[in-house]
């Protein structure tokens, strides 16, 4: 009888702590869902405040530290492992101004929100569309319609909801310039791909001292292993470099010094004929929303675009970090020695194996 009195007390014993042992398991996912909600609104008064104090909400390595939070530090603790945490902070004081916000600018501003920036000024005067969605960072059928701008604030505050974002719907030109460029950012993304407002903005960045990246056409490439960083002078192969540096050269003087993310690869398609409400071919100028913004179609492979976003944001993050990264030279060989290299190729194979069959390639497609 007391072995089954004592077998009933241990049994007791251990369902009532296997109960508590849920209970409390359920529970510690909500206080510590509390926890981050609580200090998270701590730290976003705290950077409105040194926004308000700042006159502009660039604090510096002087204003909030935000990796003396626990719940952020851990979030950005394989950052840290690999900077080290003054390198980490350098990227956390910083502050960021990207324009244009499709499939390039959307995935370099994401990148640069995970890598703990703390400030960030997202501009772009488009919406989100349907279309948008084979190359958007974030973008859901949810969002189609609203601006792009406000999208990606929607969807940041819930990544890392301690970064300061100021979200514009606007178009930059010369009388926007002013309230995107003041503040004295950290760097310029132009993520643009109209000709004139491209150029008209890396001519104020280079009159305003601002440090700037450019993305060139990522629409029509397959290639990722063609992407490249360079000088804009450097981006010999890809036309749209070569309609910025011709514009930058001749309006305002700048024949160099702007570093660019551009593709070596020759584009696989062309615009797309523009069709009217008939069906008919039409002028597209007849439907522009804003003038001199094409409304044609360029054919997009969703993952290129994306990719030019990393290596924009990769770039950025390590230059801000202070890590010094060697990137890969830009060979511009023209076709003859294309022709020449082929050539001594192909004798190479046929004097190993009596034919050159395997390595014919016709020189035009490739390059």
């Amino acid at each position: 009888m007391e072995k089954l009195k004592c077998l009933a007390l241990v049994g007791g014993g251990a369902l009532v702590g296997a109960v508590s042992t849920l209970f409390l398991l359920k529970l510690r996912p909500r206080k510590i869902e509390s926890q981050c909600g609580k200090k998270a609104t701590k730290l976003n008064e705290a950077t409105a405040k040194c926004w308000i104090d700042s006159g502009n909400g660039n604090c510096g390595t002087g204003g909030l530290n935000l990796l003396s939070d626990e719940i952020v530090s851990e979030q950005l603790t394989r950052n840290i492992q690999f900077f080290g945490l003054d390198s980490q902070q350098k990227v956390t004081a910083s502050y960021i101004v990207i324009i244009g916000l499709g499939g390039v600018g959307s995935h370099a501003a994401s990148m640069l929100l995970r890598s703990g920036v703390g400030k960030l000024l997202l501009v772009d005067f488009d919406q989100v569309s349907l279309s948008s969605l084979n190359r958007h960072a974030v973008a859901t059928r949810a969002d189609v319609g609203i601006p792009k701008a406000e999208c990606l604030k929607k969807h940041f505050s819930s990544i890392f909801p301690e970064c300061q974002i100021d979200a514009k719907v606007l178009l930059y030109d010369v009388s926007s310039e002013e309230e995107i460029l003041s503040g004295n950012p950290d760097f310029v993304l132009d993520c643009i791909d109209n000709i004139d407002t491209k150029v008209a903005l890396l001519a104020a960045c280079v009159r305003r001292g601002l440090k700037v990246l450019s993305a060139t056409g990522a629409g029509a490439r397959a290639d990722p292993t063609r992407i490249r960083v360079a000088d804009l002078r450097e981006s010999t192969n890809d036309p749209l470099s070569r309609a910025v540096r011709h514009r930058l050269r001749k309006d305002y003087g700048i024949e160099g010094g702007i570093p660019v993310v551009f593709s070596l690869e020759k584009p696989k398609a062309k615009l797309l004929p523009f069709r009217g409400p008939s069906g008919e071919e039409d002028n597209p100028s007849d439907y522009q929303i804003v003038p001199g913004f094409r409304v044609r179609i360029i054919p997009v492979l969703g993952t290129i675009p994306a990719i030019f976003g990393q290596v924009m944001a990769s770039y950025v993050v390590t230059q801000l970090a202070g890590l010094h990264v060697q990137t890969e030279p830009v060979v511009n060989l023209d076709v003859d020695h294309y022709q020449m290299l082929l050539q001594r190729l192909m004798e190479h194979e046929e004097s190993l194996y009596g034919t050159a069959m395997e390595v014919e390639i016709t020189m035009n497609n490739q390059f």
